[in-house]
C-alpha cells in the first residue's frame, strides 16, 4: 500500500469545546465552587442545565473521605421487567464519575467522558449505590499541573442498602476515561 502523507501542519492543542462566551472563567470556577458545597445552588443549576436530574433523584455525598452516589429505584430508571435499564445504569454510572472527578478537581477543569466499560453482574431490583476511586497515576500530581490530562476512575455499583448511604451487594464494575482540561 502507498503510504499518505499530509502536507497540512499539526495544529496547536484546542481543548474539545471552546470557553462560554456568556460568562467568564472566573464566573465559572465560582458557580463550579458553589454547586459542589451547596445543595440549593446545585438544585437550581442542575434544574436550568439538566432538568432530568431533580427527576432522577440523585444523592450525592461529597466527601473527601466517602464519596458515593445513589440512585433510587425510580419509574424513570426502571425497564420492562422491573430492573434498573442498562442505558440507565450507564448513565447514571457516568454521572458519578464525573461528579467525583468534579469534586477533586474544585470545579478548575472541565471534563469529558471519553471511553465507558461495564461489566453486568447481577440485576438491580432495588436502587443504586456507586463507590468511585480513580485508577491508575496519581490523580492529585495531575491536577497540580494545569495542564489537560485523562483520568482513569473505576466505580463499583452496589445495590442500594436498607438506609441512605449503605451499600447492599455488588451488581456490577465500570471502568471510564475522562478528558479534563482547566477552565
Amino acid at each position: 500500500m502507498a503510504e499518505i502523507t499530509s502536507d497540512v501542519p499539526a495544529k496547536k492543542y484546542r481543548p474539545p469545546a471552546a470557553a462560554s462566551r456568556l460568562i467568564g472563567p472566573r464566573l465559572e470556577r465560582r458557580i463550579n465552587q458553589a454547586t459542589i458545597r451547596s445543595g440549593l445552588v446545585r438544585s437550581i443549576v442542575s434544574f436550568a442545565i439538566l432538568p432530568l436530574i431533580p427527576r432522577l433523584g440523585l444523592r450525592i455525598n461529597y466527601s473527601d473521605d466517602d464519596f458515593w452516589v445513589e440512585v433510587p429505584h425510580s419509574r424513570l430508571n426502571r425497564n420492562s421487567y422491573g430492573t434498573i435499564g442498562g442505558a440507565a445504569l450507564l448513565a447514571n454510572l457516568e454521572l458519578a464519575a464525573g461528579c467525583y472527578l468534579f469534586m477533586r478537581t474544585d470545579g478548575e477543569y472541565r471534563i469529558v467522558c471519553r471511553n465507558v466499560a461495564y461489566r453486568f453482574m447481577l440485576p438491580s431490583t432495588n436502587g443504586l449505590h456507586f463507590r468511585v476511586e480513580p485508577a491508575g497515576e496519581d490523580l492529585d500530581a495531575s491536577i497540580a499541573s494545569g495542564e489537560p490530562f485523562n483520568a482513569d476512575v473505576k466505580v463499583v455499583v452496589y445495590s442500594r442498602g436498607d438506609r441512605r448511604g449503605e451499600k447492599g451487594r455488588r451488581i456490577g464494575r465500570g471502568e471510564m476515561r475522562f478528558h479534563l482540561w482547566p477552565i
